[in-house]
């Protein structure tokens, strides 16, 4: 049975490397921009908020990363409010 679930998982991931790209964490905007369908976000791991482009605290917190909008969500972080 384990083995059966394994393979099920390799062959989503294998499937959708886009996936995979959007799940990881970018110092720059412009790397993430290249592999991310959803809008690049600014994440600060410490409070689980990100922040879109245009905004106050994007990329200027001082702990964060850029990450795609929809994997930052998938990963459990939210919306600043005021967005």
């Amino acid at each position: 049975m384990r083995r059966l679930v394994a393979a099920f998982f390799a062959a989503v991931l294998l499937a959708s490397p886009t996936a995979l790209a959007e799940g990881k964490h970018y110092a720059d905007p412009a790397a993430a921009a290249k592999v991310c369908k959803s809008p690049v976000v600014w994440v600060n791991p410490n409070s689980g908020v990100y922040h879109l482009p245009g905004s106050r605290y994007y990329g200027t917190t001082k702990d964060g990363f850029y990450m795609c909008q929809k994997a930052a969500e998938a990963a459990g972080n939210r919306q600043a409010e005021g967005h």
